[in-house]
Formats: C-alpha cells, structure tokens, sequence
C-alpha cells in the first residue's frame, strides 16, 4: 500500500503553502504531469535498450562468434536496432518530453486533458517497439534510420500527428502572442518530421523511386531527420532551460532569427554530401557539400550562444544538475557541426568513408548533443512536476560515467577511424590483417566507453524510479521546495 501511495503522491501532489504567483506555474504543471513523466521514463528505457544493442554490435565487429549459434541476434539485425531505438525511442521521447513541457510553460496556461497527446505518445512507443520487431523479424528495409518495415512507419506518422495535433493547437492557444526562439524551432521540429516521414513513406515504399533515387531519398530523410527534427529539439532546449537554470538571458539573443532560418535553409540541402563519390552526378553531392558548408554560419552564431551563456555562469554549472548536461551537450555540438563539415570535404571523404569515422560523429551527435542536452532538460523538468528532490549521488555517478564514455566512444571511433581509412586507401604495405587488427584496438576502447554510457544511462533509470517511488518528505510537501525561474523566455536581451 505504501509503494501505491507514493506513486498516487507523485502524480498527484497535495502541496501546503506556496506564492499565488506560481499557481498558474503548478496548474501547467499538473496538466501535463502524466505524459511528461511518460516521455521521460521511455527516454530512460530506450536508452538502455538502444546501448545493450549497440554494445552487442561492437563486441560483433571485435568477435563474430559472439552470440553466433542466434539467427535473431545477427550484426545485420543489431546494428539498425541499436540506431532505431536510440533515435525513434531515446531521442524522441526525451526531446518530446522538453517540448511538451515547454511548450506547455510558454503557451502561459494550464493545457487541460490532454488525451489526444497521451494516446499519441503510447501509440508511438508500440510503434517503435513493432518496429524493433520486424527487423528482428527479417521485414527491416535497406534505408539508413529508417530500417523499420512500412507498417511500422505507418504507424509513426499517426501516432506523430497527434502529438503534433496537440503541440499546435497549445501553440495557438498561448496567451503571450509574441514567440521565443524555442517555439519556433519545435513548430518547425512538427513539420518538418510529419513533412519528411511522408516524403520519405510516398517515395520509398508506396510509390518507389528506382535505382539510385532511393539512395538519394534514403540520404535525404536521414540528414534532415536529425538536422530538422531532433537536432531543433534540443536548440529548443537549450534556448529555454540555459536562462531557466542560470536566470541570465541567452548571449546574443537577438541573432537568433539569423541562426534559426540558416540553419533550416542550409541543412534542407545538406543530405546529398552523404554521397560524394556515389552513384549520383557530381551536381548533386556538390549541392549536399556546399549546403553543408553554409552550415558554417548558423553554427558559429548558436554556438556563441549557448556556450557563452553557459560559460559565462562557469562558476554555477557544477552547482546545478541540469547545467553540467547542457555545457556537454553545447561543446558536442559545436564539435559535431565542425567534424560534419570538414568529413563533408571531398579529400577528407574518400579517407573516411566506409569506415568508422561515420559512427563515431553520429554517436557525438546522438549520445553527445541530443543526449545529453535532453537528459540536462528532463532533470530540470522532473523535481517541477512531481516536487520532490532528485537524487543527487546516483546523477552525479551518471553524469561523469556518461561523460567518460561519450569521451571514450567518439575519440576511439573518430581516430580510429580515421586511421581505418588511411589504410584502406593507403600503400599496399597496409594487409587486411593489419587493418583489423588496427580497427579491433580501437573498437575495444568503444566498447568499454559504451558500457561505461550503458552504466550512466542505468543511473538514469534509476533516479526516475527512485523520485517516482520514493515516499514525500516533510520538505517535499511544500509548494516552496523548487525556487521559481525568472521569465526570461519571454526576454529579447
């Protein structure tokens, strides 16, 4: 009965005292406590799910033998399971709880029932789960993040529509007309996802395009669905928990248009670059190259500005648990846009292709940025909706196991990979055998860096299960026990 109680307490806190100011605060809260805690215990799931299939797809490239008697577990079924899970169910669940939340803080009003999001959000982790299934079931298709077979894909872009449906209606429904840089780039997130799995769905499954269109379609979707949809996500974040967490606006707010429009227009045209040196003609893959270098520009400006806002409280970041995520996540950024750009050059390319270069940016991408960034947010959002105090010993072990793997899995495949591709292009000294022996040195060190993530995600885990179950505290029962956050959303500073 206890552990009912505590759970009944978590979704439904009888709070004394507190300001009038923040009754508003407390009614958002409350309207959107059930799907957000929802969102945020599938972010900590799928994470852990996502980093056992990619460990066992490491452990794979070092020992084929492993687990080689299973016809289900194959490295051809593993790989893209680990990519699915952690995009469709760690990235997304994560950057739909932030978006859910903040857009429901800036709309300035408790939202109501919000059945249509609930359904939605159940609706797509079946999806994602169908979908891991049919891969391990043999139905998984050839496109790269979106191996998932049409059913499953089907299923996403329903159960996407009423999220979406829901974050729109909000949207429209805010009482303060005037908009912060967050909400432009979740609306956009809305369209673009709804926009390009459609694309994507028409021309590669309902009416497929033939030959070497597929691969242009396939290179499109996936560049845009990262830098279109989760990549805006988690700017939204940082846009809105970087002055929630440190109460100073953002550095620079004011170019913030510039860097949302570049950013939008250049990475449309960015996914060709993929294919340099492809079947494709040379008109194309330059577009992909150039696009990517225009890339240059919004990612100096955002980077200014969430790394001098961040840096500029260098002294408090260490003081506050959703802080530390945020700086990591802004350095794996600014790091990911330069190393994207520069493997986007024709010479670098034909150096790393085909080796493990790719994996390392996009774990970088995935697990540095996104990830981080995300977890940053829903720690920031977790002691708001259920008002209790988060565990601060497990957060800091994840936080630093999470950091040491990051380290470990981007430095490891990145050079290593580098160093694969020297020799697979290079004198014909270099044997097969002294490439893998090369290649199997520096995937031991990812694999390690990966349990090492595998150990800070469990934390992660953890700390939800522990706020979700753990008994109030006399503390806890004040409305008083979170501090309130300047408004500086709505600030143009």
């Amino acid at each position: 009965m206890n552990l009912i109680s505590n759970i009944c307490s978590t979704l439904c806190p009888q709070l004394e005292d507190g300001e009038e100011a923040r009754q508003t605060e407390r009614a958002i809260d409350a309207s959107l406590r059930f799907p957000t805690l929802g969102l945020i215990k599938g972010a900590a799931v799928w994470l852990v799910i996502a980093l056992a299939f990619g460990i066992v797809s490491f452990i794979k490239l070092v020992s084929p033998d492993f687990m080689g008697d299973s016809a289900t577990f194959t490295y051809g079924k593993v790989v893209p399971a680990f990519w699915n899970a952690l995009v469709y169910g760690f990235a997304f669940n994560g950057g739909l709880a932030c978006a859910t939340w903040t857009i429901g803080r800036l709309t300035g009003k408790a939202t109501g029932l919000n059945i249509t999001l609930v359904i939605g959000i159940i609706a797509w982790n079946f999806s994602v789960l169908f979908g891991l299934g049919g891969i391990f079931w043999g139905d998984q298709t050839p496109f790269s993040l979106l191996e998932f077979p049409p059913y499953a894909a089907y299923m996403l872009l329903a159960s996407f529509a009423l999220i979406g449906f829901w974050a729109l209606k909000t949207f429209n429904k805010r009482i303060f007309r005037s908009t912060f840089a967050a909400q432009w780039h979740l609306v956009a997130a809305v369209f673009a996802f709804i926009w390009i799995l459609s694309v994507a769905i028409i021309m590669l499954y309902c009416a497929p395009v033939q030959g070497v269109f597929q691969g242009l379609v396939a290179a499109w979707y996936s560049s845009n669905l990262l830098g279109l949809v989760l990549f805006p996500m988690t700017f939204a974040a940082l846009y809105y928990f970087i002055p929630k967490v440190f109460g100073t606006p953002i550095v620079g707010y004011r170019y913030s248009g510039i860097a949302f429009w570049t950013w939008m227009l250049f990475t449309a045209f960015s996914g060709p670059a993929a294919l340099v040196n492809g079947p494709v003609p040379f008109w194309v893959s330059s577009i992909g190259v150039l696009a990517t270098f225009g890339l240059l520009m919004p990612t100096t400006t955002l980077s200014i500005q969430f790394l001098s806002s961040l840096l500029g409280n260098f002294s408090n970041i260490w003081k506050t648990i959703a802080g530390r995520f945020l700086l990591i996540g802004a350095l794996s950024f600014t790091l990911y846009s330069l190393l994207s750009i520069y493997a986007s050059w024709r010479m670098t390319n034909e150096v790393i292709q085909f080796s493990l270069f790719d994996s390392g940016l996009m774990i970088l991408g995935l697990l540095g940025f996104v990830g981080m960034t995300l977890i940053g947010g829903m720690y920031y959002i977790l002691p708001r909706i259920v008002n209790k105090s988060l565990p601060s010993n497990i957060i800091d072990l994840q936080f630093w196991a999470q950091s040491f793997g990051l380290i470990l899995m981007v430095g490891s495949l990145l050079y290593g990979g580098y160093q694969q591709g020297a020799l697979l292009n290079g004198s014909s000294d270099s044997s097969l055998v002294t490439i893998l022996t090369v290649s199997q040195s520096f995937l031991f060190v990812t694999i390690l860096g990966a349990v090492f993530y595998l150990f800070g995600a469990v934390a992660f885990m953890v700390s939800y299960i522990w706020v979700t179950l753990s008994s109030r505290s006399e503390t806890e029962k004040s409305a008083e026990l979170v501090k309130a956050s300047s408004d500086l959303e709505y600030s143009a500073s």
